[in-house]
C-alpha cells in the first residue's frame, strides 16, 4: 500500500471514529473538530503546532461544552 492511501485510510478511520463519539455524546462537536484538524496536520507532515493548553492547565469556561442531556423518556400509555 502506498503511504498516501495509508494516510487516507486512517484520516477515514479517525473522522468516523470522531463522528460517533459525538453522536453517543462522548465528546462534543467542537472537539472533535479540533482533534480531526490536529490529526490532518500529522499525517500531512505539518508540524505547525497546534494551540493546546499546557498539561496541569485548567481549561477556560468557554471551551469545556457541556455535555448534550439525553431527551427524557416518553411513556406512550400516558398519551390520550
Amino acid at each position: 500500500m502506498s503511504d498516501k492511501l495509508k494516510k487516507t485510510l486512517i484520516a477515514a478511520l479517525i473522522s468516523v471514529a470522531l463522528a460517533a463519539a459525538v453522536s453517543y455524546g462522548l465528546i462534543s462537536q467542537d472537539t472533535a473538530s479540533k482533534l480531526e484538524t490536529q490529526a490532518e496536520q500529522a499525517l500531512s507532515g505539518d508540524q505547525q503546532p497546534a494551540p493546546q493548553n499546557a498539561p496541569g492547565q485548567v481549561p477556560s469556561p468557554g471551551e469545556a461544552a457541556p455535555p448534550n442531556p439525553a431527551p427524557a423518556p416518553q411513556n406512550p400509555a400516558s398519551r390520550p
